[in-house]
């Protein structure tokens, strides 16, 4: 878990600058980060998230995890950060293998998914876009997961399977964290027993020589 004092490194904003250099790439040369279950080398699971299929694809995953991401960061660390957007794309790109096992996936939408969705469970109460809109996370993330429901009777080229499986890992990564901040702010035995000494001091004090 951060401490106050941690410096915060930008690193959704360096995460971005990765995704605009892997696009110049694909744009300059004959290189397809994309990955299909069926017929691709095992390494093009990995390179498949931080690839895009369109200018506009990379553009909506810019400012999608360049926003919740540097909040979601701020509220975490660099390291919790970039976990949890490698385990969220990893978990969102299964769905290769058990819904688009003869086409191609690619693009960063599942972590992205999945740094919102821990950020929301996290911080529930904590400022969002949704859709443009200012709103609470808990809002946003409830916005997001029914249109990707609302999108799987849809007949498109989004993987709205892949973005509720990063949304699902990422909620899970929230409730951790959750877990986490409450333990850490939970008295110990020490303070407690540090407590009841001062309330018995206190209730003697107000008995013997306080009247």
């Amino acid at each position: 878990m951060k401490m106050e004092t941690e410096k915060f490194n930008f690193t959704a904003l360096k995460l971005c600058g990765v995704f605009a250099v892997v696009f110049a790439i694909q744009f300059f040369t004959n290189f397809d980060p994309a990955f299909n279950a069926s017929s691709s080398p095992w390494w093009k699971f990995f390179t498949s998230f931080f690839g895009h299929g369109s200018l506009e694809h990379l553009l909506n995953n810019l400012f999608f995890i360049g926003l919740f991401g540097s909040i979601y960061e701020r509220f975490t660390s660099s390291r919790v950060f970039l976990a949890t957007f490698l385990i969220s794309a990893v978990f969102a790109n299964f769905s290769a293998f058990i819904f688009f096992s003869e086409t191609s996936i690619i693009g960063a939408s599942g972590g992205g998914m999945g740094l919102m969705a821990a950020l929301a469970v996290f911080k529930p109460r904590k400022i969002g876009l949704a859709l443009g809109v200012p709103a609470p996370m808990w809002t946003v993330l409830i916005t997001y997961i029914l249109i990707n429901v609302a999108g799987l009777s849809a007949v498109t080229d989004t993987a709205y399977e892949a973005h509720l499986l990063g949304l699902l890992s990422g909620g899970l990564i929230g409730l951790k964290l959750r877990d986490k901040e409450k333990e850490r702010k939970r008295p110990t035995n020490k303070e407690n027993e540090e407590d009841d000494l001062k309330d018995q001091i206190r209730e003697w004090e107000e008995k013997w020589m306080l009247n």
